[in-house]
């Protein structure tokens, strides 16, 4: 069987293309994650429509064989640093599996790198049989991190009453930062690039109060909701930044954005509080709400026991791989 692999507009979908596509996920689902909800079709259109942003300029492909919808394949190009790497997501449908289409649509997919001399693959299951694809074809795993899911309707909300530590205040806002802290805000996520990424190139640290201005409007467009919460010193420093995303295609299933706390400020119980008063900020104002996704380098233990503390399991472990083009 010969495979057709053919760039796809996703921002020009048509119904029937919508159909094929949430199927093809959907049957990947259930195999590939089989203790978790398959996303529903106006979750997948919706994902169609508003790519992340954070990730840079996305292409996509179509695989068909005798005009069966057989794979897809999503390559993200960032910026800002990273502009080294390409992120490629290849799903092939289970009943294809084992036959090269994967292989195949890879070659594709490093035929537009653009110049760029690295792909990466996340969110990759340790042990499944995608591992084992990709490091048959030389990846290597560059970091692991573990997905760790909040369920309300079995959470303790008494586990969120958190007070900040003496010295310290916490400041909030949804969407736009405020003018007297968006320059300290970009500090505090600079600090990104003190957290443990292995050795998967990527810098995170390149952030500025430009940079943050963009990103907040791109949210806007999307139709994100963004809220931030900063750990303050008495004195006016950010000490500390979390971040809790609600997102159109999935409006009640949360995502953790960034989580960090300045060098200096360690020790202070501060990401324990700041991401436990999200937690009740959200709640009050939302009803009707599943759950919380955040993942985490394994390695960030501190982090990931903080998460427990406030009522997540851990899920999985996601490798991120990596080989040069």
């Amino acid at each position: 069987m010969a495979l057709d692999v053919r760039p796809f507009d996703a921002l020009r979908a048509t119904e029937a293309e919508i159909d094929e596509y949430s199927e093809l996920r959907g049957a990947a689902f259930r195999v590939d994650f089989p203790e978790m909800t398959p996303p529903m079709r106006a979750e997948t259109a919706a994902r169609l429509a508003a790519p992340p942003l954070h990730l840079g300029e996305r292409l996509m492909w179509l695989a068909r064989v005798d005009g069966r919808l057989a794979g897809v394949a999503t390559v993200n190009l960032p910026v800002e640093g990273d502009d080294h790497i390409i992120i490629a997501h290849i799903v092939v449908h289970p009943d294809l599996r084992r036959r090269g289409f994967g292989t195949q649509i890879l070659r594709t997919v490093e035929s537009a790198a653009r110049g760029r001399t690295e792909i990466q693959g996340w969110q990759v299951t340790e042990g499944s049989p995608g591992d084992h694809w990709t490091k048959g074809l030389g990846f290597r795993t560059v970091h692991t991190t573990v997905l760790q899911i909040l369920t309300f309707a079995e959470a303790d909300s008494g586990r969120w009453d958190r007070p900040v530590s003496d010295g310290y205040r916490l400041a909030r806002w949804v969407g736009k930062a405020p003018e007297e802290l968006v320059e300290s805000y970009a500090k505090a996520m600079s600090t990104l690039g003190d957290s443990d990424v292995g050795s998967s190139g990527l810098t995170l640290a390149d952030w500025s109060a430009d940079r943050l201005r963009r990103i907040e409007a791109d949210r806007v467009v999307a139709g994100i909701e963004n809220r931030t919460i900063l750990a303050v010193t008495d004195d006016g420093e950010v000490a500390g930044v979390t971040e809790l995303e609600q997102r159109p295609q999935n409006p009640v299933r949360l995502v953790q954005g960034a989580t960090a706390v300045l060098a200096a400020h360690r020790g202070h119980g501060l990401g324990l509080a700041m991401k436990a008063a999200m937690l009740r900020w959200f709640t009050a104002d939302h009803d009707g709400l599943d759950e919380v996704w955040t993942s985490t380098g394994a390695d960030n233990t501190h982090m990931v026991e903080v998460n427990h503390r406030l009522g997540f399991k851990t899920a999985r472990r996601f490798g991120v791989v990596s080989r040069e083009i």
